[in-house]
């Protein structure tokens, strides 16, 4: 009896061992890291400053509010690894006709870093849920290569 529990107990190492070598392969997305909640909060808190902000607020003159937050909360979720439900136009095609600049896209970066600190959300996980929308700037403002 001893033999057999002393066998399944290194069965169960050897399986944790090999466990937490797969998880150190394959890393969480930042979509697990942050979680869906967070996500749809972040977003949803978001858009409520963004729709009232004196700097890029005319850009949602006469928008539906509730749709866009629905869009980008699955264009979020998509970008942070998460499910890829985001069913909305490209980017390029979504802010063609917007004339965004270089301010307004920094304003909506601080509008972002200042909901994503006030959430709670850790500075490593802010920092590269910014950097990744930062990557996205070429596209909004209508300046890469199409």
């Amino acid at each position: 009896m001893a033999e057999v529990l002393k066998s399944a107990f290194l069965d169960v190492k050897v399986s944790l061992i090999e466990y937490n070598a797969s998880a150190e392969a394959f890393p969480m997305s930042l979509y697990e890291q942050i979680g869906s909640a967070v996500i749809h909060d972040s977003i949803t808190e978001f858009y409520k400053r963004a729709f009232q902000d004196g700097i890029i607020g005319h850009f949602f003159f006469g928008k539906d509010r509730e749709h866009i937050t629905n869009l980008q909360i699955d264009f979020a979720t998509a970008a942070l690894g998460g499910p890829r439900n985001y069913r909305g136009q490209s980017l390029v095609a979504a802010h063609r006709n917007l004339r965004i600049k270089g301010a307004h896209f920094g304003r909506r970066q601080v509008l972002m870093a200042e909901v994503l600190l006030e959430i709670g959300l850790e500075e490593s996980l802010r920092q590269q849920w910014l950097a990744l929308e930062n990557d996205l700037k070429p596209l909004i403002m209508g300046v890469a290569p199409l």
